[in-house]
Order: C-alpha cells, then structure tokens, then sequence
C-alpha cells in the first residue's frame, strides 16, 4: 500500500475522531437537531409557502427569515447557559403540559381545516401550528424551564403568523404610506429634482429634460414599509443578544426605525433624480431593485455599530451556581426500550403531522401571497361545468339588513344538472360575520322547517360543504340543499359569497350517478366531525332524499372543480 493511501486513510481517521469528539461535546444539542429535522419534515408545504412570500413587494417578504433567527437566538442561549448549573426538571409536568399542546398543533391542522374550510388559508393557522410543535417539542425534549429560557426563539416563530400582519397591517401601512408621501413632497419641493405635485397622494409627476413627463406612484408597496417592518424584525433579534437598560433598548430600537425610514426617503428622492437626468428605465428597474436592499443593509449595520454608545452590550455567559447535589434530583437513566418507544411514538406524530400538512394544499389556491382571493363571483365570469347553464330568476334587497348595505342576494335558475329543477341561492357580502350569524341552519329554523339531516360534505378541492334536507310540515313540501362559502374577488375588493344549491323532492326523478368524497386524512376528520360534531342524520329520510343529495353534491363538486381549475390555470 503506498504512502499516500496511508497517509489519505490516517487522516480520515482522524476527521472522522474528531467529527466524532465534537459530536460527543455537543450531544446535549442532537434532540434539537432531531427537533429541527422533523419539524421542517412535519411542515414541509407551510415552510415552502412561507418562502413564496420572498418574491412579493411587501412586509410580508420578511417572514421567511424569522425561523433563521429563532434557531441562532436558541443557540445563543444554549451557549449563554453551557456552565449554568442544569435546571431541576419534573418530567410528570413537561408531558403534562407537552403533549396537550402537541394535540393543539395537530388539531390545528386536522380537525379545524374542516371546520373553516375555505377560509383556512385566510388566517393561515399552520403557521401557528407549527410555532405550538416546536414549543411542545422542546418541553417534551428538554422540560418547561428550558422552554422559558427560549422563549425569545418561540417568539419569532409565532412573528411569523402572516395573520398578525394581514389582520393588523393595513391601517398602519397607509399612515407609513402617508408620513412617505409627506416627507418625499417636503423634500423634492426644495430640491432642483424636476418634480412636481401630480395632484394625488402619493402621485408624483417628474420631467426629465429630453424625455416625456412620468408619473410615478408612491404606494404602500413602494413605501419602504418592508424594510421598516425587516429592521423591527432583526432589530429584536438583535436585541435578545444584548444587555442594558431598557429605555437604552428602546432608544436604539427606535433610532433604527428612524435611520431606515430616512432612508427610504434618501431611496425615493435618488430613484427621482435619476429618473429626472433622463433614464427613467434604470430607475424603475434594476436600480429601484438594488438600491433597496444595499441601504437597508447600511441601515442594520450602522445600528450594530452604534450600539455601544448606547450602553449596549452582548450578554455574558451565565455563571455556573454552585448548586447542592441534594437539591438536585437524581435522573435514572431510562430503559432502552422506553427510549425506543418514545422515540417510535414521536416519529409517528412527525408522520401523522407531515400527512395533514400535506393535505393543506388545496387551501392555499383561495388566496394568493398577499391575502387577497382568487376566486371570481359566481355568475360574474366564473366558469361553468359543461353543458351546464343560468339564467336569473331574481333579486331580494330585504337580505341586506340582514348582510349588510354592501350585500346582495340573488337566485338563479341551472340548467343542464340531470336534476329536476335546481336553485343556487347566492349571498354576496363584505361582511364575513353575518354570513355565519344567519347561517342557513338558523334560516330554517326560523319559518319552521324540519330539518331532517345535517351533515358536512366534502366537495373536493379543500372545500367543505354543508348537506340540509329538510321539509315544510304546513306544505309538505321536502328540499335538499348543499351549501358552502369562499371569499372571492369582486370589483377589485374581498367579498365573501356563499352558494346554496337547492332541489326539490319530485316523485319517479332518475337517479344521478354516485358522487363520492375525496379519501384521505380530511375524509377521516370529516366523518369524525359528523359523528360528533352534532350532526343530524335520521335514518327513516335516507332513501327519500338521497336521488336528490347525490345529484345536488354532483353538481357542486363540479361548480367547486371547475372554479378551482380556473384559479390554478
């Protein structure tokens, strides 16, 4: 064997000790890895989604970056505690609180997809999930008081719910807007930029020399409110790492914000100018697109400078505290087959987890990145199954008291459905709340009728409907409907439609093919939630009413199907 293979094989040897060595210094940190694995394995499609927000022009587009900041927040503080005597752990109390909360987070993502259906994404609570996984991964791992001692880390990965900014953000980014627009019209006015008032807010006309007059908007997502909203994101960060007082902290969070805000003015007054010297295309182009993100690198790096003149510090290691070992209590070391079991039991939730993540998404096509819907207004351009046609049989403007002055409740006639006479029944609001206060079941209830089952459906497509038979005991006369909700867009807005498909009873009508629900996980949940859910299925009606239940789900599954088609198309 020559010297050079023995001399390749010594020194893999050695790689290989040594990798081992360092393995065996840090073991303390492989369940967090094994954490870290398997909730990126667990949520593979909500991170994936997340990341989606990266190419979007908004504050949005920031929360990709969160989970990097929650593990090196948790390794700073694992390292901040390497001597620090280990805390006392009461094993009963971490399952205790542990495994609840893994229930909560797999619930999140099983049951209550089938309870909001197609507003799920809406609010995108397996984000939240996945924050609730880790946190009840690491009391399960490594007990509560560890959990406490990260809790910065969780922190960040609840910051990055999209719900607490699509629900919170709109009203502050339009006063951002306008303190941009304020500031930006004070400072062209006294600069020779060749810019004037385009007579709108936010509207700004400049005239370069040998070019044609450009308008150029100063929008929410032109604004630089991304950028601010990045600085408080990585400003906290920043700031789970550092000691001092806490009017320093907020001083220097709050000269961070500043700094990035005169930036972004500093931005949009070049981006002016150098569309007023005649080249408007480098401007709006690849400029508008560096420029951005170079200032607010500056930004995060002269506040890292500056900190200590605030009295800012990196924190110090914790002491170790000379503990006495009869306050400590003794851990036995756990039977190898209760550690396989452990395990074992964790790796079937990991699996169980990734499944009903996976089953996520067909939620994600009624809505896109930023929040708004997909789907178009029923009989407003929104296509139809084949061979299936409307006409308008009326319009009831008694329903806006009752859905508000924006609603509008229309009827419509199908044709084409292989049914006798089929009704949809459409509600169209802004108001989300009253579509659930006067449900269809509290209609009925209210002129009398006897509803005779109630059950929930499963129209395809990530949207769960709601199946009503029920007759009127003066007329005798007996109706089926399915019914379901989505949000839509409609004149540029979010409104929220629900379509109620409606046929009646008539004696000799030919049987419609089968429709059969989607199989899966969703399927499972869904016969769950009907059998004790309070659903109502009485046994006596089931063949009386079910030419019409089969057809009527027909026909919505193909609506619902095609109107997917489109969205995804």
């Amino acid at each position: 064997m020559s010297t050079a293979t023995l001399a390749l094989r010594s020194g893999a040897r050695r790689w290989a000790d040594d990798g081992w060595a360092w393995a065996q210094r840090y073991r303390a940190l492989w369940p967090a890895a094994g954490l870290v694995v398997a909730t990126l394995f667990a949520y593979n499609f909500t991170v994936s989604s997340l990341y989606d927000y990266l190419r979007l022009d908004t504050p949005l587009a920031y929360l990709p970056l969160l989970p990097f900041f929650s593990i090196g927040i948790a390794l700073f503080t694992a390292h901040r505690y390497r001597y620090a005597a280990p805390p006392i752990a009461d094993r009963q109390v971490d399952f205790l609180i542990g495994i609840p909360l893994l229930l909560v987070a797999v619930a999140m993502i099983t049951i209550l997809p089938a309870l909001a259906t197609t507003y799920y994404w809406t609010d995108r609570p397996d984000v939240l999930s996945l924050a609730i996984f880790v946190a009840a991964g690491v009391i399960i791992l490594y007990g509560v008081n560890w959990l406490w001692r990260i809790r910065s880390a969780i922190v960040f990965l609840v910051l990055m719910w999209p719900a607490l900014y699509v629900r919170l953000m709109p009203g502050l980014l339009q006063h951002f807007t306008d303190a941009t627009n304020n500031t930006l019209g004070f400072v062209v006015r006294h600069l020779p930029l060749g810019v004037t008032d385009g007579g709108g807010s936010g509207l700004l006309v400049v005239h370069p020399a040998s070019e044609a007059p450009l308008t150029i908007s100063v929008g929410s997502a032109c604004s630089g409110a991304n950028s601010v909203l990045g600085f408080a994101l990585i400003g906290a960060a920043l700031l789970t790492g550092t000691t001092g007082r806490r009017r320093n902290k907020l001083l220097w969070f709050a000269a961070g914000l500043g700094l990035v805000f005169v930036l972004n003015v500093a931005r949009l007054t070049s981006i002016l100018w150098l569309a007023g010297i005649g080249h408007s295309a480098l401007a709006l182009g690849a400029y508008h697109a560096l420029i951005g993100l170079v200032l607010f690198a500056v930004a995060v790096v002269v506040m890292l400078l500056i900190r200590p003149g605030f009295g800012l510090r990196p924190r110090s290691d914790i002491a170790p505290t000379a503990v006495p070992v009869s306050a400590v209590p003794a851990m036995r070391p756990r039977p190898r087959w209760r550690r396989i079991a452990q395990y074992s039991t964790l790796g079937v939730v990991v699996a169980f987890v990734a499944l009903a993540d996976h089953e996520l998404m067909p939620y994600a096509q009624f809505l896109d990145g930023t929040g708004a819907p997909t789907v178009r207004a029923f009989a407003d351009g929104a296509p139809l199954p084949h061979g299936v046609g409307i006409s308008h049989v009326g319009n009831y403007p008694w329903a806006q008291q009752y859905f508000g002055s924006n609603s509008s409740f229309d009827r419509y006639l199908l044709t084409g459905t292989g049914a006798n006479v089929v009704y949809a029944d459409v509600v169209r609001t802004d108001d989300k709340g009253s579509l659930d206060a006067y449900s269809l079941q509290n209609c009925f209830l209210f002129h009398n009728y006897d509803i005779r089952t109630s059950r929930r459906l499963d129209l395809g497509n990530g949207v769960f409907g709601l199946l009503l038979n029920y007759s009127d005991s003066a007329t005798h006369a007996r109706w089926a409907t399915v019914s379901w909700a989505w949000p839509i867009k409609y004149h540029g807005e979010t409104y929220y439609e629900r379509i109620a498909l409606t046929s009646d009873l008539t004696p000799g009508s030919a049987q419609a093919p089968d429709f059969r629900p989607a199989d899966g996980l969703q399927g499972f949940i869904l016969d769950l939630l009907n059998r004790t859910g309070g659903g109502t299925n009485d046994p006596s009606v089931e063949n009386l009413y079910h030419a019409a239940d089969v057809k009527l789900q027909a026909v919505a599954g193909e609506l619902v199907g095609v109107t997917v088609k489109e969205t995804s198309s």
